[in-house]
């Protein structure tokens, strides 16, 4: 997932963001088979290895693709889809994986993927990235099918038309290493810092072991994690409400504050009080505590793809995610060793430390992007270096 997030960058960069998703597809279905028909470890290992290689990139291909498709008044709504998809995954697979064998359900998942690999097709290019590469004609043609003909749409469309023109050969180099693309990345890491040390997606990994723990068996774990999947897929139909009404930054930095809260009130409740005796107080800490940090994950990532110029979205998105990815790897790692030498309690008080630092920082260097458009944003970047 690593590795696969900076391929698939640079790969969409240079060859599309709609053919990536193609290939991508076409890798889940063979990963798949793979599992399926696999009769040893070393097929099982080789099917997860490509399938962990297509999943990783989807991410990030996804987000470019749908925030250059998606006019500005509506791709705060837009960006937060995948999330939802994925957490709507998530609580199916671990709902299959309870009751049916794992060989059957890699037959499943061959299924999903063939018809999404058919659905892919029927889809456009972007239009900016036909743009980017000269293609003004096919650009203009896809702006119009996506976005339609009105006075917005058109000030938009001029706008990254003369851009296009004014643009002159660069050094690849000379933009990676430009203030323009070094701010947002910085801005990147930071919220994948704090996506993954939040704990959420940590605790999806070891769901049944460090949920039974904190409450003491007291619940059946697995009942407690499909409430745990179940929770987080609520939360995001929340988020996608409210994204209506408060702006992205505002409603963000909110979340991370209410998640170090419930992270810091889990601390005090595990240091002083009997959990068997109140395992209700438990379980309500650990639903805000998903609420909170899930709203974390899902808000974060929809900022990525925002931030990058057009000719390093996918390139900025992919390292973005790779060391999202990368994060995730060493906190779902070092969770089980840690919890086994400090236990939950330190555990909890670290992702929260983590957390409440990250958030105070993001403060001052993420932007509001809630209805500029991706140019508006390129263009502050590029003259300002920075975006108020």
């Amino acid at each position: 997932m690593i590795i696969s997030c900076v391929c698939a960058g640079s790969f969409i960069d240079r060859f599309g963001r709609k053919f990536g998703h193609i290939i991508l597809s076409a890798l889940s279905i063979f990963s798949w088979l793979i599992i399926a028909f696999a009769t040893n470890i070393t097929l099982l290992l080789i099917g997860r290895f490509v399938s962990g290689f297509a999943v990783g990139s989807n991410r990030p291909v996804t987000l470019v693709y749908t925030g250059e498709i998606t006019s500005p008044k509506y791709r705060s709504f837009s960006l937060l889809c995948p999330s939802l998809s994925l957490s709507m995954g998530i609580l199916l697979s671990h709902i299959i994986g309870g009751f049916i064998s794992w060989r059957t359900s890699s037959f499943i998942y061959v299924a999903i993927n063939f018809l999404c690999l058919i659905s892919l097709f029927f889809l456009k290019e972007t239009p900016l990235w036909l743009i980017s590469k000269g293609k003004i004609d096919k650009g203009i043609k896809s702006f119009i099918w996506f976005r339609g003909r009105g006075a917005e749409e058109e000030a938009e469309l001029k706008l990254v038309l003369q851009r296009q023109n004014e643009k002159t050969d660069k050094y690849l180099m000379k933009d990676i290493f430009s203030v323009s693309f070094i701010k947002p990345f910085c801005t990147a890491i930071l919220l994948a810092i704090v996506t993954q040390f939040n704990g959420v997606n940590s605790i999806t990994f070891y769901a049944k072991e460090i949920l039974g723990n904190t409450v003491n068996g007291e619940i059946d774990p697995f009942i407690l994690m499909i409430m745990f999947d179940m929770i987080r897929l609520l939360t995001f139909i929340l988020i996608f409400c409210c994204n209506k009404f408060i702006p992205r930054k505002i409603l963000f930095l909110s979340v991370n504050f209410c998640c170090c809260i419930s992270l810091f009130g889990l601390v005090a409740f595990l240091s002083l009080m009997d959990v068997s005796e109140y395992s209700w107080l438990a379980v309500t800490l650990i639903i805000l505590y998903t609420v909170f940090g899930s709203s974390i994950v899902v808000l974060a990532w929809t900022f990525i793809p925002e931030l990058f110029s057009n000719n390093l979205r996918g390139l900025g998105s992919g390292l973005s995610a790779s060391i999202s990815f990368l994060l995730l790897f060493v906190c779902v790692k070092v969770s089980p060793g840690f919890i086994a030498t400090y236990g939950e309690i330190y555990m909890y008080a670290c992702f929260g430390g983590i957390t409440i630092v990250t958030t105070i920082i993001l403060c001052f260097l993420l932007p509001e992007t809630n209805g500029r458009t991706l140019q508006d944003i390129e263009d502050a970047y590029k003259n300002n270096n920075t975006i108020v």
